[in-house]
């Protein structure tokens, strides 16, 4: 009897010594338990059923993602003092102009613009809403999930493409790069949905981590430089245009940094402070060119439940993201 009392005592004390030891290497952060996951291309159908797919008749009531099977998030990390409206990030802009010694001018488009990133997870969009949402700083760009892998498409992107570019706003459409998929059958299925035109954004490719908890892609970084760049390769020779890279600061530090410098960039880091590549204007010198800031993931839109990624471009780097006439 005493023997089991022991045992039993002796297990619930290493038990509680365990769980007491992975709260504290997951508060200092020297292990991931994918916390970070940042929701930002998820609920699309898998397999088989995305041939079969049809994408319901639905309306702006509508708030629940449709066939929630399949995911695809990045780890990009809430940093401290993330700005989460762009009220905040118009001030911080601000002291950013200040520094670098720029003539301010009224109002937020001597500067820059602001934009949303929207894809099947935030389901219905209210487009006039959105266009018609202009407090503090008006919507003036979005850039819309098209394609994923080699199969999957997006089954709300004909609607917002359509729908973004009757409100006349300026429109990108952009690709979830797997690494196991063949590079040349996912650019080819990017070219098949997406038609673009002058005035569009540069096609878009977003790498990252493309699995639930990982903390590396699951191919080795030698691989994934090479087949990326017949990725891009590709693209570029259709479109005729350099592609651009959206990644966060950290997956670009680690893996694609050296590698891919001669395209633009459009880079997440969920912080008041920018990534450390970020220029305001044009600078033959600094390399990438990081053209557009990913600052939040925590938008509020009106027209869009929910939270809404949020990026910056800077008025004298907009020329330079568009395909020209």
């Amino acid at each position: 009897m005493y023997r089991r009392i022991v045992v039993v005592l002796l297990a619930g004390f290493f038990l509680m010594f365990a769980m007491l030891l992975v709260v504290i290497l997951n508060l200092t952060g020297l292990v991931n338990f994918g916390k970070t996951v940042h929701e930002h291309h998820i609920y699309l159908p898998d397999g088989d059923q995305v041939k079969n797919y049809v994408l319901p008749e639905t309306t702006t009531a509508d708030a629940d993602p449709a066939v929630p099977l399949f995911y695809a998030g990045h780890s990009a990390p809430n940093e401290s003092g993330e700005l989460y409206d762009r009220g905040q990030h118009y001030d911080s802009m601000l002291q950013f102009f200040n520094a670098e010694n720029k003539e301010w001018g009224p109002g937020h488009r001597t500067h820059g613009y602001y934009g949303i990133d929207v894809s099947h997870w935030q389901n219905v969009v209210n487009w006039p809403a959105v266009k018609n949402d202009s407090l503090p700083h008006p919507i003036s760009f979005v850039l819309i999930k098209a394609t994923q892998g080699a199969k999957v498409s997006d089954p709300f992107f004909s609607r917002n493409w359509t729908a973004a570019g009757n409100q006349g706003l300026l429109k990108g459409a952009y690709h979830f790069y797997q690494y196991k998929d063949p590079p040349l059958d996912q650019a080819q299925h990017y070219i098949n949905q997406v038609n673009l035109l002058p005035e569009d954004v540069l096609p878009i490719v977003d790498v990252e981590l493309d699995c639930t908890n990982c903390t590396r892609p699951e191919i080795s970084d030698n691989l994934m430089i090479k087949n990326l760049r017949i990725y891009l390769q590709a693209i570029e020779k259709h479109y005729r245009v350099k592609p651009i890279i959206y990644t966060y600061e950290a997956f670009y530090q680690t893996h694609l940094k050296g590698h891919f410098d001669q395209y633009p960039y459009w880079m997440a880091r969920f912080s008041s402070k920018p990534p450390a590549e970020f220029q305001l204007f044009p600078d033959s010198l600094s390399i990438p060119e990081v053209s557009m800031w990913q600052f939040t993931d925590s938008g509020k839109i009106t027209g869009i439940p929910g939270k809404t990624d949020m990026s910056f471009l800077p008025a004298a780097l907009k020329d330079r993201i568009v395909i020209p006439k």
